[in-house]
């Protein structure tokens, strides 16, 4: 957490760089002569606040005040009967007020934070505590000059602080002063998770977000219903030749506009907020007797948004050429900020910090200057800086004697005042840590007995605590449910000559953090292993795994909380940070019925083309929520199984069946042109895909009775499709920088299947790479396959892009805790990538208890298993032998040669990533732990030691 003195370090700079910006010197010679002054006062700063002035609605000065002294509270009052916002006073603090019912369907109907709306459903109530942020806030907004130009506030504080829950308060405040209120309440959704973005229809050179848009003018309809037919509109809008909005209309019927005609929503945001900027603080009709002169009253206007800094930086929005889309090039976010500037009068900006909305930001940042950047900074300033800490002391008592009172506190030791304190030094009075661990006392007793970390409401931090649960196996799975999952956190490159350690084990570590000092000088090991850096390999695309139809079902049947931490454990920061999502395309044995997209037979023009349910309720919102916690575009791989059944020889989905008729007749091109309206049809919700696959496992379809989903190709057939059909098809469409990945089966059928297809210039020219899967590994040594392939044709990589547990006849389905599956998935990457493979995708994401859902009865493990019925997960060994490669070995990085000074059991890689960090990963699945120490000639010697089936990964900076 922030210290005081850097809080008032902020405080001060900031009411300085206001002073020389009235003055109008020069920009670089104030920052300068700031940053001095700053440095002299930062032994002496205590703690400031910001006045309130009337020059140009501007605060100018800040005044030191004396800390309070901590306020005895054992006898804490944690209720108040007030309800009314704009009488809360001092004596108020730390009290809960209720919100009507009302308020909270009219005022907030887009909904609140999941943890608050998840605490109004369980005691049928809207608690909300009154804070000092809010209330100095309140009692600036009640002494405003409102003539004046637009006053921006700002609420900042570290994760969980209680910052969204200070703007409701506030807004609340406005809302019974008759206000209208412009709430943006996700800003970061606008440039982060979007389901379709198209071209503007009023500007070639923005993108418009018509389901947003329209979504955000329906919550803002039922907010401000009271003020929509009294204002009205300044002027005449066409939207088409045959629709507009004339001069003097009520803006009720502009809002209405974007709600009924989808496709120029972005447009009438942008016209709302312009009638609303011009005519803020002027006065409008009234139907009440009594009101001001001539039947009129003035209206304010409150323009809120959360998470603001997300207006600024970059976006996860990405244009047809896979290019980044800027924030001032979204039609909603240009508006935007247009409203945020103060050239306004009649209101006020409010405004939080977000880190949720700091794209590519470190998560441990969150001041202003931090969260903004410079350029959002400098947009947004001046304003008032509204610091939200942690919980006082007498918040916190006045919280816990309120879960107290509802009983959401059930486990005896929590009630205890030894409990209490735990509570405390666990939570670090964070409120967000602080419900997090209070429904953990509801649903996890063991979590509050035995964690032993400091939450600090930081997920990025991580919280590597594994709720072990035995199954009877050989080791442990880590249970996780809607409150509480361990995560490694975001990893910070330790200094030149330091190295951290990262370890799995049989025994029950996971991914147990070490760090140590690199010596100058040999340990004495026997066992040595020399980085050779300048032995160099292939780069690294990524790891991940499959979105199928059961995935998604299994993730949907667990609470919404519990689904938010399943997904964030795989592609978040704090998680194992996934970059790569295989997507089937239509049905796979991992689906709970048989379709494609093109069931209608004779449609060879695709005229009945369309996603199934199963896309667009199911994988679709899921890949688009995974894609919005990624800190990088996720990289998304489509497979088909089978063909349309009149497409085919056999005229079924499953067994053995081939295409009709030959490469470039009708059939193959209307299988080609399948591909291509896949990809459009995705591309509608802003899913664009990094690669495709010609088919899943083509040797499957020339397979007699084979069971479930397939089209046979042999390596003939599929190299003359790709050359007449599929390879035009992609490269005449809107889709040509998605690559393309023959084979997609067993590499035991290399190098032959590529010899066969590469060696053919016309299907060569749009191929990419080759894929393989891990079921027949064990026959085929990676050497005669994968490493002979590379040497013949080195242009094209390779990519492993299925794999699983639990498929053998002899060892099937799930087993919870297994180590010697995760042995086996660590062991087939590690020689994967020693033999040139660029990445490696494991199969589903998640599967149930039984090991599906699957129509045919295919059942097999997973990394995580959800057990619906308990709303929990389980993450497997394999979860976390993913997690040492997916984790650390990011896209770019290079494989380099690793050096044994004698013969040992140790399995490893070695990479250098692209910012200059080495990692190795080193695999014992011997019965002894292993010493051995780490030479690098640059850097020196790292002791280490390999303890007996255990993974782990070594980090280190280069000098």
């Amino acid at each position: 957490m922030g210290t005081t003195e850097e809080n008032g370090l902020f405080h001060l700079t900031f009411h300085f760089r206001l002073l020389y910006y009235s003055l109008g010197h020069d920009y670089n010679w104030r920052i300068m002569a700031l940053h001095r002054l700053s440095m002299r006062l930062r032994q002496t700063v205590i703690q400031t606040r910001p006045l309130h002035g009337s020059e140009r609605g501007q605060q100018l000065g800040a005044v030191a005040v004396e800390a309070e002294p901590p306020i005895r509270c054992e006898h804490a009052i944690f209720r108040t009967t007030e309800g009314d916002p704009g009488r809360h006073s001092e004596l108020h603090l730390g009290q809960h007020y209720t919100l009507p019912p009302a308020s909270l369907g009219s005022l907030f109907p887009h909904g609140l934070p999941a943890r608050f709306q998840q605490q109004v459903k369980t005691f049928n109530e809207g608690s909300v505590m009154v804070r000092e942020p809010a209330l100095e806030l309140i009692s600036l907004l009640k002494r405003a000059d409102y003539s004046k130009p637009a006053l921006r506030y700002m609420f900042y504080g570290e994760t969980g602080s209680g910052k969204t829950m200070s703007l409701c308060h506030t807004l609340h405040y406005c809302s019974t002063q008759g206000w209208l209120i412009l709430h943006i309440p996700d800003a970061h959704l606008w440039v982060k998770n979007c389901r379709e973005i198209l071209p503007s229809t009023y500007r070639s050179s923005r993108y418009d977000q018509p389901i947003q848009a329209a979504q955000w003018l329906r919550n803002f309809r039922v907010t401000n219903e009271h003020m929509l037919s009294k204002i009205k509109t300044t002027r005449r809008y066409v939207w088409t030749k045959r629709e507009s909005t004339e001069e003097g209309r009520p803006l009720r019927e502009l809002v209405e506009q974007g709600v009924s005609r989808v496709k120029s929503s972005s447009d009438v945001v942008g016209a709302l907020l312009r009638e609303l900027r011009l005519q803020a603080g002027g006065k409008v009709e009234v139907e009440e007797e009594g009101e001001e002169e001539g039947g009129k009253e003035r209206f304010r206007l409150a323009v809120a948004v959360d998470g603001v800094n997300a207006l600024w930086g970059r976006t996860s929005l990405r244009k047809e050429d896979r290019k980044p889309i800027s924030p001032e090039n979204l039609t909603l976010v240009y508006n935007l900020r247009k409203m945020l500037k103060n050239d306004w009068c009649g209101g006020a900006v409010i405004a939080t910090l977000s880190q949720t909305g700091s794209l590519f930001t470190p998560r441990s940042a969150y001041l202003p200057q931090e969260l903004l950047g410079e350029e959002g900074f400098d947009s947004f300033d001046p304003f008032v800086p509204i610091p939200v800490s942690a919980y006082s002391e007498k918040e916190f008592e006045s919280c816990y004697q309120y879960y107290v009172d509802r009983k959401w506190l059930q486990h005896p030791h929590s009630l205890t005042e030894e409990g209490k304190k735990e509570m405390i030094f666990l939570s670090n009075r964070n409120p967000a840590a602080l419900e997090r661990l209070k429904e953990a006392t509801m649903t996890q007793p063991a979590l509050f007995l035995f964690v032993t970390l400091a939450v600090a409401g930081t997920p990025a931090r991580g919280s590597n605590e594994c709720v072990a649960r035995n199954f009877g196996y050989d080791s442990v799975v880590c249970e996780c449910n809607a409150t509480y999952c361990d995560s490694p956190g975001a990893i910070e490159l330790p200094p030149p000559g330091k190295y951290l350690s990262f370890l799995t084990s049989q025994a029950g570590k996971r991914l147990e953090k070490g760090q140590g000092q690199v010596q100058n000088g040999s340990t004495g090991a026997v066992l040595k292993l020399s980085i050779v850096v300048y032995q160099k390999y292939q780069k690294i695309k990524g790891f991940g795994g499959a979105m199928t139809d059961s995935a998604a079902m299994n993730i949907l049947t667990l609470s919404p909380g519990a689904q938010d931490k399943l997904l964030r454990q795989y592609f978040s920061v704090e998680g194992i940070e996934y970059n790569v999502v295989r997507v089937p395309m239509a049905s796979c044995d991992f689906s709970t019925r048989q379709y494609t997209y093109a069931d209608t037979p004779g449609d060879y023009q695709l005229h009945n083309f369309t996603l199934a349910p199963e896309d667009t309720h199911m994988k679709i919102p899921l890949l688009q929520y995974a894609q919005a916690l990624s800190s990088r575009p996720l990289s998304l791989l489509a497979s088909a199984w089978s063909a349309p059944a009149w497409l085919k020889t056999n005229g079924a989905l499953i067994g053995k069946g081939t295409l009709k008729g030959e490469a470039g007749g009708k059939e193959h091109k209307t299988w080609a042109q399948y591909y291509v309206r896949f990809l459009d049809e995705y591309r509608k919700y802003n899913l664009t895909f990094w690669a495709m696959t010609t088919g899943n496992e083509p040797t499957a379809g020339e397979m007699t009775g084979y069971s479930f989903q397939a089209l046979g190709f042999t390596p003939e057939t599929q190299r003359d499709w790709v050359s007449m059909d599929l390879g035009p098809a992609l490269t005449h469409s809107q889709h040509q920088r998605t690559q393309l990945l023959i084979l997609d089966d067993q590499r035991l059928l290399l190098p032959h299947w590529a010899r066969v297809v590469l060696s053919d210039i016309h299907a060569a020219r749009y191929i990419h790479g080759i894929a393989v899967h891990w079921y027949m590994d064990h026959i085929a040594p990676a050497e005669f396959s994968l490493s002979t392939t590379h040497h013949l044709y080195p242009e094209y990589y390779l990519f492993a892009t299925e794999a699983c547990a639990g498929w053998k006849p002899y060892d099937k389905g799930v087993r919870l805790g297994s180590w010697g599956r995760a042995e086996d998935y660590a062991h087939d990457i590690i020689e994967d990538l020693n033999h040139y493979v660029t990445g490696w995708t494991d199969w589903n994401l998640a599967l149930d208890l039984g090991g599906g859902p699957n129509w045919v009865k295919n059942f097999v493990d997973s990394p995580i298993i959800v057990d619906k019925t308990r709303d929990v997960f389980y993450k497997q060994p394999t979860f976390y032998s993913m997690a040492h490669f997916s984790k650390f070995l990011w896209e770019g990085s290079q494989r380099v040669g690793v050096s044994f000074s004698s013969d040992s059991d140790l399995e490893t890689s070695a990479f250098i990533r692209p910012d200059g960090s080495r990692v190795l990963t080193v695999l014992n699945r011997s019965d002894e732990a292993v010493q051995f120490e780490v030479w690098e000639s640059a850097v020196g010697y790292i002791p280490s030691v390999s303890p007996a089936h255990s993974i782990l990964t070594l980090i280190w900076a280069a000098h």
